[in-house]
Order: C-alpha cells, then structure tokens, then sequence
C-alpha cells in the first residue's frame, strides 16, 4: 500500500468510525438522549412533507426496510417524538408526523450540523474548498454506488 492509500484508509477509518460516536455524545451533551438512528429518522421525517412521510417513503429516504422504520417509529412514538396517523383519503395509508419534542431535537441536530460545516469551512483555506467539496461528493458517491450493489 502507498502512503497516500495509507492515509487515505486511515482518515476514512478514523472519520467514519468518529463521527457518528462524536456527534451523537455532543447532542447528549446538549440534552439529546436519542441514539443517532432515531435522530436520523427524526430528520427525514422533519423534512419531507406529509405526503411524503409514509413508512415506504422514509424507508426509501433512510434506505432501511419498512419493518425497520416501522419499528423506530413505534419507538419514537412511545418516547413522544411523533405520531402516527391515518391518511384521509387513503385508510391504507399512515403518515408519520413530528412533535414539539421533534422539532425541538431538530433544531438542536441542525444547528450541529450548522457549527460542524463552519468549522471545516473555517479549518480549510477558502481557495481549496471547492476541491473538498468535489472530494467529498466522489466519496460519497463511491459508497452511495457500494451500497446500491447489495
């Protein structure tokens, strides 16, 4: 292995195994006491509209099973983070809406996400930020690709 793959493994290694762990002590730390997946399902539920809030479509959005939403929904419903309740036009169909508590806790989990970004944004010098930006999208679309071959 190179040294440039070496490092390269190690700061994915690194950052992939940190993040989530540092994020989610950091949102405890401010009163958040969710795990990061029902943090994350907050999220998705916080950003689509009602339409858009089924169990298949935030499965889709979280790419997870339906069973899988299905019962962190259940959870959070329980922990009082949302509601479900029943299309008006289609019985069939259950709509996941937040809470106050949600809102709240996305608010918090945005504004992380908000000081994060300006961090990095203040660690690299402006004339190289673009070039992280098209970096990271190749990442990301490297294992966006991984994960669409399962």
């Amino acid at each position: 292995m190179s040294q440039r793959s070496a490092t390269i493994n190690q700061v994915l290694v690194h950052l992939f195994n940190d993040l989530l762990r540092i994020e989610e002590n950091t949102l405890h730390r401010e009163g958040v006491e969710l795990s990061m997946r029902e943090i994350h399902i907050i999220e998705a539920v916080c950003e689509a509209d009602e339409d858009g809030n089924t169990m298949t479509s935030l499965a889709a959005k979280l790419r997870v099973t339906v069973g899988s939403v299905t019962v962190a929904v259940a959870t959070l419903e329980r922990k009082g983070y949302l509601v479900r309740r029943r299309s008006k036009t289609d019985r069939r169909r259950v709509h996941v809406l937040p809470t106050d508590n949600a809102l709240a806790v996305e608010r918090v989990h945005r504004d992380y996400h908000r000081r994060m970004t300006e961090a990095v944004m203040r660690a690299v010098p402006e004339e190289q930020l673009d070039v992280l930006i098209q970096s990271l999208g190749a990442v990301n679309d490297y294992f966006y690709g991984q994960e669409e071959l399962k």
